[in-house]
């Protein structure tokens, strides 16, 4: 194996287990990472103060992809955003607003901002996004802050509801079901590869270099951008197909395995 520079993973379904629980011993491997100059970046679709939250203890050695590649914050600095249009957002907000049962979400840089409309939406709202700020109109937040996606949360299905009056939008975004009750709206260049790609160059990281877990298909492009990929054991069969390498399931510890396993080499 040659010198690793970079280890990117994703979180759900990869380095948490199944009841989202991080496994043993993480925060003592991150800081072996750090002692020996290695980066080490989560990748995830949370917002960047919900994995803030996640990594206090060792957040100055973390470099976070959040929001599916739309933001990348460095030692604390945004490096990165993929800011959607306001003229964008403005559209999409009046066409949601328009389906029953659905209610928007605004994720920025600086927060996330939602109207106060209903109360298993707050709920849910709170429970993924540690900064959550309620406005009035969201038309009005999203022009003091700059918005890399649009969550929408519907509280009955979101496949058969706001999923079906969206999907046609997919000619100018990038529209995906994120849950059973969710689906996000964003820039068609946002994903997690990209951002991948905007670390190595800013550290002058090769593909040869980088090493990267994860277990569905929104990891596809991160796959792409490092010869040690790895896919989980319980990872969707289309990503297997395309990684170099696989990890035991989440449940198993695998990143954490895997990484061990290196770093006694």
């Amino acid at each position: 194996m040659r010198m690793i520079k970079l280890i990117a993973t994703d979180m759900d379904g990869t380095l948490l287990t199944s009841e989202k629980k991080f496994p043993p011993h993480m925060f003592n491997i991150i800081d072996q990472l750090h002692e020996r100059e290695i980066k080490f970046a989560v990748a995830s679709g949370r917002q960047y103060y919900t994995l803030l939250k996640d990594f206090e203890s060792v957040k100055d050695e973390v470099t976070f992809i959040c929001e599916n590649g739309a933001l990348v914050f460095d030692k604390g600095e945004n490096i990165f955003c993929d800011a959607m249009a306001y003229e964008d957002i403005v559209k999409l907000i009046e066409m949601i607003r328009q389906i029953k049962n659905a209610y928007p979400i605004l994720c920025g840089v600086e927060s996330a901002y939602i109207e106060d409309t209903h109360e298993e939406f707050n709920e849910n709202a709170d429970m993924y996004y540690a900064r959550c700020e309620r406005v009035d109109d969201l038309l009005e937040a999203a022009k003091r802050d700059r918005i890399c996606k649009i969550a929408i949360f519907d509280t009955e299905d979101a496949q058969i509801n706001t999923y079906m009056h969206v999907k046609h939008l997919n000619d100018s975004f990038k529209v995906s079901l994120s849950g059973h009750q969710w689906v996000d709206i964003m820039n068609p260049t946002v994903n997690k590869g990209e951002a991948m790609r905007l670390i190595q160059k800013k550290y002058n990281i090769s593909y040869d270099e980088t090493m990267a877990f994860g277990d569905y298909l929104n990891d596809y492009e991160m796959m792409q951008t490092c010869y040690y990929s790895y896919a989980m054991e319980n990872a969707h069969e289309d990503l297997k197909a395309i990684c170099n390498f696989n990890a035991p399931s989440n449940d198993e510890f695998g990143v954490i395995t895997t990484i061990e396993h290196f770093l006694k080499k």
